[in-house]
């Protein structure tokens, strides 16, 4: 199974496939994105060549927790790599601290430090040209999420071409 997450925006919709192998932020952003969380969220802080982030912001949500930044089982460190176009969980640095917010990487030089205490969770699919065009205050209309069978080749094909 292939579950994406499709950022609707006003440039361009950003196609993330999601990783089951995080499964609490997996679970918590599909859950979140469903209870439209993401709905008209901004890109509230962008730093070019660093990252741009998003999620919902202040206390007019119910708070989402997605622990698995330091909770078993959570993406082992071979893996768990902020390259160009992931897209992982924001957090405050401190134990429990990730509430739903999350933000997309825009290069590998000076992200190395996030792989620690941040958790990968996407990976861009389809719409790489948008990333790097993320301003600050661009809108998320919605995240809508899709799942995919394996066996549905030509689906995907559909989704990634």
């Amino acid at each position: 199974m292939i579950t994406t997450a499709t950022f609707k925006m006003d440039k361009g919709d950003i196609i993330f496939r999601l990783l089951p192998e995080a499964p609490i932020h997996f679970n918590r952003f599909i859950n979140n994105a469903k209870n439209g969380y993401f709905k008209n969220v901004d890109f509230h802080r962008v730093i070019p060549g660093f990252i741009a982030q998003s999620g919902p912001q202040g206390n007019d949500f119910p708070k989402s927790y997605m622990w698995d930044e330091i909770k078993e089982p959570r993406r082992k460190s071979e893996n768990n790599i902020h390259y160009y176009g992931t897209l992982s969980g924001a957090n405050t640095g401190k134990p429990h601290t990730d509430m739903g917010a999350f933000f997309v990487c825009l290069s590998r030089r000076g992200t190395k430090h996030l792989d620690k205490g941040h958790t990968v969770f996407g990976q861009v699919f389809k719409g790489w040209e948008f990333i790097e065009n993320i301003k600050k205050g661009d809108n998320i209309k919605n995240v809508l999420i899709d799942s995919y069978s394996l066996t549905d080749v030509e689906t995907i094909k559909e989704v990634i071409i």
